[in-house]
């Protein structure tokens, strides 16, 4: 589908909470957004999809919605994933350019030698989601980004595999297609969030981004460039909310409200002395849940509930980068909150506080976004955007069928056409 002279793109985010999706129009890889929609989902559970009926209910509102505001129809969309089944794996491959002379590196070397770096074999259940490249290696140089054009007799590739399980893989295609739309392309959430909120610097220097969502936070880490770790921990901050409403006896939508309002006061203060702070001993007031009693609680009370939640996943991040022994000096420039739970008021605080390190909250980057980006200026859109950033980056936005044809290309398009899709 086109709009102009550009295309017109679609992103669905299918997360635990909420769908969310953004159509754009892209020309030239400024994306132009035309259409938001954003509905509740109660169909998914730690990233995990566990009702189809209500999923794919959900994402045909999302879709609607944002149809609606950009007065288009679209038929094909781009669709995140998420869920504690997503693994990623380091792998090594090389291939012999020449035995008796130097030659030039074409697309097909590159192509043999990610070959190598995939072919470790898959239990059944598993599907493979993206394939990264952390390095060429042309002879005996290392660091290379895009060995095409060089010289040498041999070609070796440093990658990051990510893969998935495949009934969740399937569901994601299910809900999408039942809603009636074609699935173009599927996206890890964390990965699609770096496209959209982190600077170059900071992957060059080291970052540590974590995509904070209703029901899992997505791990990714960046180094040298390259990315070198994904995981999803399924923690997130639907279990904040129900801290609450078990503390306090309140019904879950208040508790959410109250969440988002006053997050935790102490923290937030600390961090902007300036901004809006608790008093000591001032009162909210909180309804009884299933009757029409209202309570009053110190404010300060919140941050009782919602700070050991923070720091026990600040615990399991730390865990699961220990578990992979990766070093603090792989992410010198610091952690990127993003995510819907990243508005979180004091969240940014305490995780400096916690882990000593340079902290920032992630929104979209609003070098390439124009149209409606005072809509999608939000963390909670950071995946949403990243989707169209991720597949223009690695395809370009003629390629996406609904936006005016043309073929996918990259080491990974190819792989996956030649390699995978025949498996």
């Amino acid at each position: 589908m086109q709009q102009g002279d550009g295309s017109i793109i679609a992103a669905v985010d299918i997360g635990t909470t909420k769908v969310c999706t953004v159509i754009a129009e892209v020309r030239d890889d400024e994306i132009n957004v035309v259409g938001v929609g954003w509905t509740e989902n109660s169909g998914v559970s730690k990233g995990t999809i566990i009702n189809i009926a209500e999923t794919t209910e959900a994402i045909k509102k999302s879709v609607e919605k944002a149809e609606e505001m950009a007065k288009v129809r679209i038929d094909t969309v781009l669709a995140s994933i998420s869920g504690k089944h997503i693994n990623g794996m380091k792998g090594h491959g090389e291939t012999a350019l020449s035995n008796q002379r130097q030659k030039e590196i074409t697309e097909e070397d590159k192509h043999r030698a990610m070959e190598g770096a995939t072919s470790v074999r898959l239990s059944h259940d598993r599907e493979t989601l993206h394939v990264v490249p952390i390095q060429y290696i042309v002879d005996t140089q290392d660091e290379i980004e895009d060995p095409l054009g060089m010289t040498g007799m041999k070609l070796e590739v440093d990658a990051y595999m990510i893969t998935g399980s495949i009934t969740s893989i399937d569901n994601v295609k299910k809900v999408v297609e039942r809603a009636g739309y074609h699935c173009e392309d599927m996206i890890l959430q964390g990965l699609a969030s770096s496209q959209a909120v982190l600077y170059p610097d900071e992957k060059d220097v080291g970052v540590l981004l974590l995509d904070i969502g209703g029901g899992t936070t997505d791990i990714a880490l960046f180094y040298r460039k390259s990315l070198r770790f994904v995981r999803v921990i399924p923690v997130g901050g639907q279990f904040i909310t129900n801290d609450i409403v078990q503390g306090l006896q309140t019904p879950k939508y208040v508790a959410e409200e109250l969440k988002k309002k006053y997050g935790m006061s102490e923290a937030a203060q600390a961090a902007d002395p300036a901004g809006e702070s608790a008093a000591p001993g001032e009162m909210i007031e909180v309804p009884d849940m299933g009757s029409s009693k209202v309570e009053k609680v110190e404010r300060s009370t919140l941050t009782k509930f919602i700070k050991p939640r923070v720091q026990e996943l600040i615990k399991f991040v730390e865990e699961e980068l220990k578990k992979e022994g990766i070093d603090r000096s792989m992410y010198a420039g610091g952690i990127v909150l993003t995510g819907g739970t990243a508005q979180l008021k004091g969240i940014d605080r305490l995780f400096k506080e916690e882990m000593n390190l340079r902290v920032r909250i992630g929104a979209p980057l609003k070098e390439k976004i124009v149209g409606l980006y005072d809509i999608v200026s939000t963390p909670e859109y950071a995946t949403v955007i990243g989707l169209i950033e991720h597949y223009i980056r690695e395809h370009g936005h003629e390629s996406f069928t609904g936006g005016g044809g043309g073929s996918m290309g990259g080491v990974w398009s190819w792989l996956k056409k030649n390699i995978f899709d025949k498996i």
